[in-house]
């Protein structure tokens, strides 16, 4: 099992030879694919690697996100803009450093629910709520020190940046069409604000891997709590049930 590109789109090469194309080089609905031996990473023997599938991607990238670039401490206010994988996965990371407030902002309640249950302190649903007065009602006004949109909706990143704090940063991952602009208010940036992107979480996987790994053996990386197995015959299902909020991480398993 396995696919190509179209004949007259671009190839992945390797020493000049063609190689089966994919996109991201993470995953595939085929029992075999090829990768460079440079992207593998070692599991332990008993590693159930249904549960762990979504470490190469959305965790990584929700994990090491908060983990190495937002770096939230002890005591600060963090908000988490969207709760998929990547998003479930940074309010994980920054529930781990204890801040004082944790904020995740959805439009969906289950998803929402599950966050309040993996650390969040506060939650706010995007659809009926007014995120921005809810943000100042919880942070008396100062701001959101360390804010994570996880959501490719340029909408969202603005509004994020208007609810930071003097010197606070928003950390920017989703992926829009290219093309796509956040339109900032240069007089809302003067107090110091910081608009940043992040791709993979500026994570090194030979070395977060193992220790998401570590981290979900100890029981402070709840992977199973957000993540939905399905058959491959089930694929249209997960994709839907991913489009409307149903389920946060849909695996596929053969």
């Amino acid at each position: 099992m396995g696919a190509l590109r179209a004949a007259d789109s671009a190839q992945v090469t390797r020493d000049g030879e063609e190689v089966g194309g994919h996109f991201f080089g993470q995953s595939s609905f085929a029992e075999y694919a090829i990768a460079d031996e440079r992207s593998l990473v070692v599991v332990p023997p008993d590693a159930d690697l249904t549960v762990l599938a979504p470490l190469g991607c959305g965790v990584l990238t929700g994990f090491g996100s908060m983990w190495n670039v937002l770096d939230p401490g002890e005591g600060d206010t963090v908000a988490v803009y969207g709760t998929g994988a990547v998003g479930m996965a940074g309010l994980i990371a920054a529930s781990l450093r204890s801040p004082a407030v944790l904020i995740a902002i959805d439009m969906v309640d289950s998803r929402l629910e599950t966050a309040r249950s993996l650390g969040a302190t506060h939650t706010i649903n995007a659809g009926s709520e007014d995120v921005a007065a809810r943000i100042a009602e919880v942070t008396g006004g100062a701001g959101v020190k360390s804010s994570f949109d996880t959501t490719g909706n340029p909408g969202v990143a603005r509004s994020a940046l208007d609810a930071a704090s003097t010197g606070g940063t928003v950390l920017v991952c989703g992926a829009p069409p290219p093309g796509t602009e956040i339109a900032v208010d240069i007089q809302g940036i003067l107090t110091g604000k910081i608009l940043r992107g992040v791709t993979m979480g500026d994570s090194n996987p030979a070395e977060l891997i193992p220790q998401l790994i570590e981290l979900h053996a100890d029981g402070k990386l709840p992977l199973e709590r957000f993540q939905q197995r399905y058959s491959i015959d089930e694929v249209q299902q997960a994709a839907e049930d991913m489009h409307r909020g149903v389920t946060v991480k849909p695996v596929i398993v053969f």
